[in-house]
């Protein structure tokens, strides 16, 4: 081999060697990553041995335990033989589904809510129940009763002239005048009555007897009308603005104040209502002195679980208050979160949610009912706060179903990297015997360029 063709071929070689090396180099790399990616397989595997479910337990009727995945729906939704909770945020506000917000949106009093869930009354008489009904329909927007109210409070929050210096005369202000001045005409024909029947007694004949008696009832029935401020505006919501005459009682000049005229339709339309609340307060007596003496429920234990629930969107009361009309005790919680297992596991572990439940235990206490009767019951419903770890009602057990799927996982990455290694492995080995084979080859032509330099020299020494 000449002198030329034998640097040729070592450049060749040494170049050959290079890109060798450089690929050698390169699966090494590969098979570093592959070292790493099954160190993450294994690590998630391991996880997955370690994640954990949190589940709900609640009984049959033969009071066998059932347990089921815990989500905010799960906890939500009635069942028999369940103890009630509810999750609440930071705020304090209940976390809810957005079907019963709606239905509570949609109710103005607590009868309506239960209704919205189908659970009905049985009532301890037709007649009670017949005129519950009329009041109930009077009371809705629309009926006599709630058009009346309104009568009422329009009359109570009119202005009725102005005070001398161009200030409003108010109706309380309007109220407290007429009441002063039917009190100064009642007392004084009091006095006249008395003085004449002090003559009668004596032997003195009065001749306008009858127009005393008569002037007495009169001033009575003002005073009456303006004895309170409720009275005094149910009178002008009957009758509309009162007459008004003048007289003079000790040198004062009084105004003096008569209703007559025909009664107002909203008066005329409320004899139904008044009617039935007469006779139902009549025969409700026999039975108790709440509201809730006078029916039970068909379904108890359900009717408890939302009676428990609008108390708690609500505030204690049994028509729609101002708060609960404001969603001040509620918020309405992401569909999303309201199926997640792992939400709700992780919102009571770090805190983000509060755990409440309702206990019904009996207590005295009881709220304004607004109604019909006086009050009612509240059974001591309330919501106490409480740790989930602590309760019967919640235990963990290993996430079967992740478990599986990282198994599954963790077998196909495994297998993918096992493969790829063996792939890389055949490569190390095929480049590892062309280096070998190369190498010798180097050495052959290097020695063989050696030997034909060392003789190219002598030839020229000589």
């Amino acid at each position: 081999m000449g002198l030329s063709s034998s640097q040729g071929r070592l450049l060749s070689i040494t170049a050959r060697l290079t890109s060798n090396e450089y690929e050698s180099q390169q699966i090494s790399n590969a098979k570093m990553r592959l070292a790493t990616q099954s160190q993450e397989a294994s690590a998630q595997y391991i996880a997955a041995l370690n994640s954990q479910q949190l589940l709900f337990v609640s009984y049959d009727a033969q009071g066998q335990a059932v347990k089921e995945n815990l989500t905010a729906s799960s906890l939500y939704q009635y069942t028999e033989m369940k103890n009630q909770y509810v999750l609440s945020n930071n705020a304090g506000q209940a976390l809810l589904p957005a079907s019963d917000i709606a239905i509570f949106k949609k109710a103005k009093t607590l009868d309506q809510f239960l209704t919205a869930y189908g659970i009905e009354k049985v009532w301890k008489s037709d007649t009670l129940e017949k005129n519950y009904e009329i009041m109930q329909e009077a009371e809705q927007p629309a009926g006599a009763k709630y058009i009346w109210d309104e009568k009422i409070n329009k009359i109570k929050s009119k202005t009725y002239g102005t005070h001398s210096d161009g200030t409003p005369i108010t109706a309380t202000e309007q109220w407290q005048t007429e009441n002063m001045n039917t009190y100064a005409v009642y007392m004084n024909a009091m006095a006249e009555y008395e003085r004449a029947q002090l003559q009668v007694a004596n032997g003195i004949q009065v001749s306008n007897m009858n127009a005393l008696v008569n002037a007495l009832s009169d001033a009575k029935q003002a005073y009456t009308d303006t004895i309170t401020i409720d009275a005094w505006a149910t009178a002008r919501a009957v009758y509309g603005a009162p007459k008004t005459s003048t007289t003079t009682i000790d040198g004062e000049n009084i105004t003096l104040y008569k209703y007559s005229g025909n009664q107002s339709p909203e008066y005329i339309n409320m004899k139904d209502y008044n009617v039935a609340k007469a006779e139902f307060d009549a025969e409700a007596r026999d039975y108790g002195t709440s509201l809730d003496d006078l029916y039970s429920y068909k379904d108890p234990e359900k009717a408890q679980w939302y009676i428990n629930l609008w108390y708690r969107m609500n505030g204690s009361s049994t028509n729609k208050s101002t708060d609960g009309d404001a969603g001040t005790y509620y918020a309405k919680l992401d569909s999303k979160l309201l199926t997640s297992n792992s939400w709700i596991k992780d919102a009571l572990s770090q805190g983000i949610v509060t755990l409440e439940k309702a206990s019904n235990n009996d207590t005295p206490n009881t709220v304004a009912s607004d109604s019909s009767l006086t009050v009612l019951k509240l059974n001591g419903i309330k919501w106490d706060s409480t740790i989930y770890t602590n309760s019967s009602n919640f235990t963990i057990k290993d996430d079967d179903q992740a478990i599986a799927r990282a198994e599954a996982e963790y077998t196909r990455k495994t297998q993918e990297i096992t493969m790829k290694d063996e792939k890389y492995q055949n490569k190390i080995k095929k480049l590892e015997t062309e280096h070998t084979s190369l190498q010798t080859e180097y050495e052959s032509v290097q020695s063989a360029l050696n030997k034909n330099i060392e003789r190219s020299y002598k030839a020229f020494n000589a």
